[in-house]
């Protein structure tokens, strides 16, 4: 019988068993969770990321002001801003994965959920 591939599913067989009590305790709400899946190592990559993909419409100071910006209907998100800012590492992290507000797409097909989590430390670790 073929298991149906669920988040959980996918969770069970990516992180490393040592992990599974940390990533309970992040779910407690006890503990961050991105600092300990994301280290400083992925960062360049992160930011590879948000300059190949992410910039033109969040500008590369991330705050909203990219070169697409006049383009769209509605003005992009300030990642720097403190509504932004305010949201959960797992809002983010599926705003990201399944798109968010009026344009923004999802980029699912394009980002690893791996990658994703980057992003969204790399966007934490460069807050103002």
């Amino acid at each position: 019988m073929l298991q149906r591939r669920t988040p959980e599913n996918f969770l069970m067989r990516q992180l490393n068993p040592s992990l599974w009590k940390v990533v309970i305790l992040a779910a407690m709400g006890l503990i961050p969770l991105l600092p300990v899946l994301a280290d400083e190592g992925k960062t360049q990559p992160a930011k590879t990321l948000f300059h190949q993909y992410c910039q033109d419409c969040h500008g590369p100071q991330r705050d909203g002001r990219g070169g697409l910006r006049s383009f769209l209907e509605q003005d992009p998100a300030n990642l720097t801003s403190q509504a932004t800012q305010a949201k959960t590492d797992q809002e983010l992290f599926s705003i990201i994965k399944n798109g968010g507000g009026v344009e923004m797409h999802g980029w699912a097909d394009t980002f690893t959920d791996e990658q994703i989590l980057d992003l969204v430390h790399y966007l934490r670790r460069l807050s103002p």
